[in-house]
């Protein structure tokens, strides 16, 4: 017996140009969303590490302090003559993958070594480095020793110094991504902190350190460091990361 196949004719389908307009519909959404999706990862990625950075620095600086019988202060490290004081017993409480050192540093991965003390060229500035809204980086605050941690952070110091009776403390800074990952840029991957003369660590930009945010972390500045001053925002906005400057 054979047997006999009904088709339902009031059953509706899909033409091919339906079909390809739905897709182009799904293509322009995807093209709208996924960008905005990828950029708010790296927003979480760049806040957590700024975090991570944040705890391991200061853990730094309590092993240090442990070690030594005493809280940490930039009054230890005064003596200029001898380069790379504090970073020769700082970098000892972290597991490295690279010692940059202080002097002629792998550029591939580390920053450049700043030879001039004039803001008015880039005579051996690191210019992969840039400032918070895209400028070139003065990198003279951040050149004073560098290692490489195992997570990929960069660890930058800057001794302190006592320059025409203005007496600057010990800045540690971070690039929590580390110089082959950008942007590369202060207040977006490259965060500072400040060793202030009690032994406290302050992000720049609080209460009391060298570079407020008022001055220093500003969209319409054209500071040769700005920048620097925003780590205490970053820390503390949870808005921060989605409105950085491009």
């Amino acid at each position: 017996m054979k047997l006999k196949i009904y088709q339902n004719k009031n059953v509706a389908g899909f033409t091919l140009a339906e079909v390809l307009i739905t897709l182009g519909i799904i293509g322009i959404i995807s093209a709208m969303t996924i960008p905005t999706l990828i950029q708010n990862n790296r927003n979480r990625e760049l806040a957590a590490g700024l975090q991570t950075a944040y705890s391991e620095i200061q853990q730094g600086l309590n092993l240090m302090s442990a070690d030594k019988g005493n809280t940490v202060t930039p009054s230890d490290y005064n003596n200029r003559t001898i380069q790379g004081t504090f970073y020769k017993d700082y970098k000892n409480y972290f597991k490295k993958i690279y010692d940059c050192g202080t002097d002629n540093p792998d550029t591939t991965i580390c920053m450049a070594r700043a030879s001039n003390t004039s803001d008015e060229n880039n005579y051996n500035n690191d210019l992969t480095y840039k400032t918070y809204t895209g400028r070139t980086l003065y990198t003279n605050p951040f050149d004073d020793g560098q290692f490489v941690l195992a997570n990929g952070m960069l660890i930058l110091i800057e001794n302190p110094q006592q320059i025409e009776g203005v007496r600057y403390p010990i800045f540690i800074s971070v690039d929590i991504n580390g110089k082959r990952k950008k942007p590369n840029k202060l207040g977006h991957d490259l965060f500072t902190f400040q060793l202030m003369d009690n032994g406290k660590l302050l992000p720049m930009g609080a209460n009391g350190t060298k570079y407020p945010e008022s001055e220093y972390c500003k969209k319409i500045s054209t500071s040769n460091i700005n920048g620097i001053g925003c780590t205490n925002k970053a820390l503390t906005d949870k808005e921060y990361f989605k409105n950085l400057p491009k």
